[in-house]
């Protein structure tokens, strides 16, 4: 679970930027369950998207009785970035999925 909650503003910046750059936060719940193949607490994405708007990458917009997350400019660049980050880290840990299965 912790390293669920290291990369989770990176899972929700990229299913906003999925939909659209625009969701609810119903949807990001949805979308991130069936990235993990688990339940994920809601409290724990609202927090997450607390913190996104905080970074200045995600916007909050009301529109009636509905709230949708944007993704801005900002958090393009934050989830471009963190994207080559994932890719490097993805090496390392195939290697050590790999050492760990050989020398189980």
């Amino acid at each position: 679970m912790i390293i669920l909650r290291g990369l989770l503003p990176v899972f929700v910046s990229f299913i906003i930027y999925k939909r659209g750059k625009r969701a609810r936060a119903a949807d990001i719940v949805k979308d991130l369950q069936y990235l993990y193949g688990r339940p994920i607490p809601k409290s724990l994405v609202f927090t997450t998207l607390k913190r996104l708007i905080r970074y200045g990458v995600v916007e909050k917009e009301t529109d009636g009785n509905r709230t949708f997350y944007i993704l801005n400019e900002d958090g393009e660049v934050f989830l471009i970035r963190h994207i080559e980050i994932l890719k490097n880290m993805n090496v390392v840990i195939q290697k050590v999925i790999s050492e760990m299965e050989n020398n189980g």
